[in-house]
């Protein structure tokens, strides 16, 4: 009797715990919002910075609407950022759900100093998004780069090179940056943070990427759980979340995203807006 009375005790336990994480995953960590701060330090020592704020893989669905961009956007605008970088993937699938109108709305009031960037992600081209994604990011106040460069000029007269590459798996990305003496600090954007393998980075200080959602799952003590989750995501396998050295003048960053897709849960890989601040 004492056995089966510990059995039920155990299963009615376990039932709890399963429960709760399920409703962490899908109703709790989705919409929470973590910011990470990076300070990116040249060797010309310097007291002066611009601040750089990056948001990636929004993913725009049903489930994570206009509403939820509302709070990332008031939490941007806390930060008061000189600039805002989107890397990609506003809408899951825009054949699906979509809601230009309210989305440029939100987008619209995020507040800098100098610019507002972004580049393409694979999300933004299938679903019939690849029609609309352009319109939308202009009409919203961001300069949308498909390789292409661009120069911002700071107060204190320093450069700083951007160069967007288009997607890496429905775009054609073509890696030919401009070379100036002029630029104090240069920066890539890329979707997919895999697709910079082969390619000469040596020019760059700084590279930020989104794609992988960092496998949006990352159970502890079960690594290989976690690898198979990242692998779910092309071109994200080497490099699928945080801050890498690519040599010793060369920093990656990726982004873990704020949405989710295929599953509308996250598990251990917080959503995250990234402020670096950028001393020149």
């Amino acid at each position: 009797m004492k056995f089966f009375k510990m059995l039920f005790i155990f299963t009615i336990s376990l039932c709890f715990i399963i429960g709760s994480i399920y409703y962490y995953a899908f109703k709790i960590e989705p919409y929470r919002i973590h910011r990470k701060h990076f300070f990116i330090k040249k060797k010309i020592p310097s007291k002066q910075y611009v601040k750089i704020i990056q948001f990636s893989d929004v993913h725009i669905k049903e489930d994570f609407t206009y509403k939820n961009l509302q709070s990332i956007v008031e939490k941007i605008n806390a930060e008061n950022p000189d600039i805002v970088i989107f890397t990609g993937d506003l809408y899951d699938n825009y054949a699906k759900y979509n809601d230009d109108t309210h989305i440029i709305e939100q987008l619209k009031r995020i507040k800098v100093k100098y610019s507002k960037l972004a580049i393409w992600g694979n999300h933004d081209y299938g679903g019939g998004a690849a029609r609309q994604y352009e319109t939308i990011m202009k009409k919203s106040g961001f300069s949308l780069l498909k390789n292409e460069d661009q120069i911002l000029v700071l107060e204190n007269k320093k450069q700083i090179l951007f160069t967007g590459l288009d997607d890496g798996m429905l775009g054609k990305p073509n890696f030919t940056p401009i070379h100036t003496k002029t630029v104090n600090f240069h920066i890539l954007l890329t979707h997919e943070p895999d697709i910079i393998a082969n390619m000469d980075l040596s020019f760059y200080d700084l590279i930020l990427s989104g794609h992988s959602h960092g496998g949006q799952i990352n159970i502890p003590f079960l690594p290989m759980l976690n690898k198979k989750a990242v692998a779910m995501t092309l071109f994200s396998n080497n490099y699928s979340s945080g801050m890498y050295t690519i040599d010793s003048d060369t920093q990656l960053y990726v982004n873990t995203g704020i949405g989710t897709t295929h599953i509308s849960a996250r598990l251990g890989v917080v959503p995250e807006i990234t402020i670096f601040y950028v001393y020149l």
